[in-house]
């Protein structure tokens, strides 16, 4: 892709002294993918990752946004979107490697694309498993900045995971994503299950999921009456 992006710079209008941009970040997308896979080698040997796999991580999730930066302002929206995506499986080899995730939102992004892509229970399923691998190689940090914003990535990220684990049609994964929803985001979870009643009224969701969503909103969301 950061091919793409040097093909599509060279044939725009763009004055010629910056051509060097999408050449460096395509040398060094490739010389990135060169280390990883020196470290992967590295990582069989030892169960533990090398030190350098967080500072490589934010490396390559900055690069990937350049890149999506880079094809966006040569308004190309449907590129830049390709390029997003790859932050997922990026960040998928940082945390099975050892890393520690700090850049949130390309992946975010990337998770809800696939979620909103895909339809089958069981790839929602193999999903749940990537969004819980994020989640438990996310920094710290993420989530202590997360407080009183509602648009932070990583609250999304939690909220998200449990739309997934819904259209999963798994109780098994239904009710940890929801369990997070109440113990980490208590201020999101009356909407969150409100809204899960809602959908269920609009979608034909199987009687083991309607369920546990009835659980949950009445646990959590449902008005309570003054005797």
């Amino acid at each position: 892709m950061a091919a793409q992006v040097q093909y599509a710079w060279e044939t725009s209008s763009r004055p010629g002294d910056e051509m060097d941009m999408p050449i460096m970040l395509r040398e060094a997308m490739s010389q990135l993918v060169d280390m990883l896979n020196h470290l992967g080698e590295q990582h069989q040997d030892s169960s533990a990752g090398p030190p350098e796999i967080n500072t490589l991580c934010e490396y390559g999730l900055h690069l990937v946004e350049e890149l999506s930066q880079v094809a966006s302002g040569l308004e190309q929206p449907v590129l830049a979107a390709e390029i997003e995506q790859l932050s997922l499986p990026f960040a998928l080899w940082f945390a099975r490697h050892g890393g520690e995730i700090r850049q949130l939102t390309p992946i975010v992004n990337a998770l809800a694309f696939f979620a909103n892509q895909a339809s089958d229970p069981q790839a929602m399923a193999r999903l749940y498993t990537h969004c819980c691998e994020l989640i438990e190689a996310t920094s710290p940090a993420c989530e202590d900045s997360a407080a009183d914003k509602p648009e932070h990535p990583w609250r999304l990220l939690l909220l998200n995971r449990a739309i997934v684990a819904t259209r999963s049609h798994n109780p098994e994964l239904m009710e940890p994503a929801f369990d997070a929803i109440v113990e980490c985001l208590p201020q999101d979870a009356m909407r969150f299950f409100a809204e899960g009643m809602e959908q269920m009224a609009i979608i034909d969701y199987p009687a083991q999921v309607r369920e546990v969503v009835r659980r949950y909103f009445a646990a959590y969301a449902s008005p309570r009456r003054l005797h």
